[in-house]
C-alpha cells in the first residue's frame, strides 16, 4: 500500500522526544497500514536518536519575527484556523493519536474542529498526582466525554482510568512493546572473578524507589563484596542519593552512571546481572501508573529481576517466574530476594528464558503495531457508519 493511499494518522507529543519515551517511537516506526506525522509543541535536542518524517513543531508557526508567524496570523484572521488545524487539514490526517493525558485534552479542539476521531494513550503520571488536581479532574471528565478511545498499559490503568471517570466502553488495552531485534537474549551467569551488577534505570524521583535500593544494598555488601550497584538516571534527589551513600560508606560500589545515550544503556543492560525495580508510591501520590519499559527490554535481554508489587508491574511481568516481586517500601524484602538470586545463580537461565518469552508473546512491537492499527480501523469504521 502506498503512502497516498495510506491513511494517515497524527501522532500529538508535547516533547519530540524524550529519552524515556521509546516505547512511543516505536509504534511510529512499526505502523504499516497507516501513515503516521507528528505534532510536537517542541523538538529537544534527542532527534537525531528518533528520526522520523513528517515532523511538525507547532511552536515554529508562531515564533516571532518569523515569516511562519506572519503567515499563521495572517491565516487565523482570515479563516480562524490555528497552526495544529492547518497541519492536520493539509496532510489530511484521517485521526489524532494523543500521547498522554493532557497533550490529548488540549488536542480536543483540533477533534470538534475538524471532526476526526482522537485516541489518548495514558501512560502514569497523568494519571497519578496530576489527577488530583481540580483542574485536571474538570479536563478530564471533558476528555473522556468527548475523545473517542483511551488506550492504557495494563488492568490497573484501566480500573484507575475508569474510577476517574472514563466510560469503560471507550478503555483499551495496548501493551507498551519494543523490538526484539534491538535486545540480544543472554542468559546470565554468575561469574567467576570481577562484579556482580546489579542495575537500575530511572529518573532520580521518590517512585523510583532508589533510596529502597541502596539500602537492599548495603545488606548484602558485606556478605558479598563483590556485588556492585549501578543506577543510569538523574534528577532532583541526587543529593540526597549521593548523601545516603557516602553515609552507608557505599561510594565505592554504588556508581551513579547519569543519562547514558542508548547505545551506552544497552551496553549497561548487556553486562548486568540483575535487574532491581523498586518502584514505590510517592508521599504526593505519584506512581509509575503503568511500569517502566526498561522491564521490558530487561526481560527480552534476559535479566532475571528483583521489583516491587507497584501499578502494573505483575502485569508486565511473570512473578515467581521471570521477576520476584516484593511489597513497596520494603529493603529488607527486596535483599532477601536479592540473597536468593546471588545464592541461587543456577536459577538465571530460568528466569531469563522465562522473560524472553513472556516479552515475545505480549510485547512485540510487530504484534502489538497491528493490534494498534486494527483499533484505529474499528474506530475509524464506527465513526464512518
Amino acid at each position: 500500500m502506498s503512502d497516498i493511499e495510506q491513511p494517515v494518522v497524527a501522532h500529538w507529543v508535547s516533547e519530540y522526544l524524550r529519552l524515556t519515551e521509546t516505547f512511543i517511537y516505536q509504534y511510529l516506526t512499526h505502523l504499516r497500514e497507516f501513515r503516521p506525522i507528528v505534532l510536537t509543541g517542541r523538538i529537544n535536542q534527542n532527534m537525531h536518536l528518533f528520526p522520523v518524517s513528517g515532523l511538525f513543531c507547532i511552536s515554529d508557526h508562531w515564533r516571532r519575527y518569523s515569516w511562519q508567524w506572519m503567515v499563521s496570523v495572517m491565516r487565523l484572521l482570515t479563516t480562524g484556523e490555528l497552526p495544529d488545524e492547518h497541519i492536520l487539514k493539509q496532510n489530511d490526517a484521517q485521526l489524532i493519536h494523543a500521547h498522554f493525558g493532557p497533550v490529548g485534552f488540549h488536542a480536543l479542539r483540533c477533534k470538534r474542529k475538524l471532526g476526526i476521531p482522537l485516541v489518548t494513550s495514558f501512560y502514569g503520571w497523568d494519571m497519578s498526582t496530576l489527577a488530583d488536581q481540580s483542574v485536571w479532574q474538570r479536563n478530564y471528565q471533558e476528555l473522556f466525554s468527548d475523545g473517542d478511545m483511551f488506550l492504557i498499559e495494563g488492568e490497573y490503568m484501566r480500573t484507575r482510568l475508569i474510577e476517574m471517570g472514563a466510560p469503560a466502553e471507550k478503555v483499551f488495552l495496548q501493551h507498551i512493546s519494543i523490538d526484539l531485534n534491538d535486545f540480544e537474549f543472554s542468559p546470565r551467569f554468575l561469574p567467576s572473578k570481577g562484579p556482580i551488577v546489579l542495575l537500575q534505570c530511572g529518573r532520580f524521583i521518590e517512585k523510583k524507589g532508589i533510596s529502597y535500593a541502596i539500602k537492599a544494598f548495603a545488606l548484602l555488601i558485606d556478605e558479598h563484596p563483590r556485588l556492585q550497584l549501578r543506577i543510569i538516571g538523574d534528577g532532583q534527589l541526587r543529593p540526597q542519593i549521593e548523601r545516603l551513600t557516602q553515609e552507608l560508606g557505599l561510594e565505592k560500589s554504588v556508581k551513579l552512571l547519569g543519562y547514558l545515550p542508548y547505545k551506552n544503556y544497552s551496553e549497561e543492560l548487556r553486562r548486568a546481572h540483575i535487574l532491581l525495580c523498586p518502584s514505590v508510591t510517592a508521599s504526593d501520590g505519584d506512581s509509575e501508573g503503568g511500569a517502566p519499559t526498561v522491564l521490558l527490554e530487561a526481560q527480552a535481554s534476559g535479566l532475571p529481576i528483583v521489583a516491587t508489587r507497584h501499578a502494573d508491574i505483575p502485569y508486565v511481568t511473570r512473578d515467581g517466574h521471570s521477576a520476584f516481586l516484593v511489597p513497596e517500601h520494603d529493603a529488607i524484602a527486596l535483599a532477601d530476594r536479592l540473597q536468593y538470586l546471588i545464592k541461587h545463580p543456577e536459577d538465571w537461565e530460568e528466569m531469563g528464558n522465562a522473560g524472553r518469552s513472556w516479552v515475545a508473546d505480549r510485547h512485540d512491537i510487530t504484534v502489538q503495531a497491528k493490534c494498534l492499527e486494527n483499533k484505529y480501523k474499528k474506530l475509524l469504521a464506527n465513526i464512518t457508519t
